[in-house]
């Protein structure tokens, strides 16, 4: 057994995917441009990415949103998003989000984004809800407009970074509406669903196509919106992960859960790597699979407001209705 450190391997994989910045030059109007945003009111953001408070506008009208941010805007309408990159927060959005995410001009993906681009689209305001454990290096675009970051050390501060980037692109009173909505969706689950969320221990599972297979514990990627509708996850580890990344052989480890969760495509079939490990043979083994309590569940692993009230209710749907 190898335990994973945070973060988790979906996690971290943006991390991986290219650590190099497309540092193109950033030329043709960019200095009228911050002459112009020099006029307009600032305000002071207490940014992970600098030492000191970065002054940002105060009423920011072009918004480019790159990493884990988009997720935070891409369903408010006053955001006035410009452009976003793609990349790991992909998952993190509904269908619909990431259809309209898709349609919005691209800056890039994951660590690579293109300066360039980004400065075509004479944003008065960046903002990024990259991790920080990508130790990403926003001085190019500095150069373009204020930089804006809220980075998550792990999923579970996905709220934080939601409530900052919103506060950051000028929008934090209609995104305080998604999180009444939110957190009234999750009471009325916890309260409507007592008896068998009280009885029932749950594993979030995940595979990556490597061999192995993820058990997340509370905090992690797929269990910090459940556990907000009441779920009950195994605690993080004395040392704080948040997941275990287990061969096959451990498959047996699931036996002290009473019901699995696993990752699914939008229509509610498992992953393909996550197929892979319900087609071994110690899978069919375990005490969950053989009383017929798997269940794959779309839009497991949301961190976002809109997401997670997409993910209630399919959690509502096709695991507690069933328990």
């Amino acid at each position: 057994m190898r335990r994973s450190p945070a973060p988790s391997p979906r996690w971290a994989a943006g991390l991986l995917a290219a650590a190099v910045l497309a540092l193109s030059a950033c030329t043709g109007g960019t200095a009228g441009q911050g002459q112009e945003e020099q006029a307009a009111p600032t305000r002071e953001f207490t940014s992970d990415h600098a030492e000191q408070p970065v002054q940002i506008p105060r009423d920011p009208r072009r918004v480019v949103a790159i990493g884990w941010a988009v997720t935070a805007l891409i369903s408010v309408e006053d955001a006035g998003l410009v452009g976003v990159s793609s990349g790991t927060q992909d998952t993190g959005m509904t269908p619909e989000e990431l259809e309209k995410a898709q349609k919005l001009p691209q800056v890039g993906r994951d660590l690579e984004i293109n300066v360039e681009k980004v400065a075509e689209l004479r944003p008065d305001l960046i903002v990024s809800g990259l991790p920080a454990a990508m130790e990403f290096d926003y001085s190019e675009l500095e150069r373009i407009a204020p930089v804006a970051v809220a980075a998550m050390n792990r999923p579970s501060e996905w709220k934080d970074m939601n409530r900052r980037i919103a506060d950051a692109a000028g929008v934090a009173d209609a995104h305080s509406e998604l999180i009444e909505e939110y957190d009234a969706r999750a009471a009325e689950l916890q309260e409507e669903y007592s008896g068998v969320l009280s009885d029932t221990l749950f594993a979030s599972v995940d595979a990556y196509g490597d061999g192995n297979w993820t058990l997340e514990h509370q905090g992690a990627h797929g269990t910090t919106v459940p556990a907000d509708a009441g779920l009950r996850f195994t605690p993080e580890s004395d040392d704080g992960a948040f997941s275990e990344s287990l061969p096959l052989e451990r498959l047996d480890r699931l036996d002290e859960y009473d019901a699995v969760l696993t990752r699914a495509d939008a229509q509610g079939e498992p992953t393909g790597p996550v197929q892979e490990v319900m087609d071994s043979g110690p899978w069919k083994e375990v005490e969950p699979v053989r009383n017929d309590r798997v269940y794959a569940v779309p839009q497991l692993g949301a961190m976002s407001y809109t997401t997670g009230l997409a993910l209630f209710d399919q959690l509502e749907e096709r695991v507690l209705q069933e328990l």
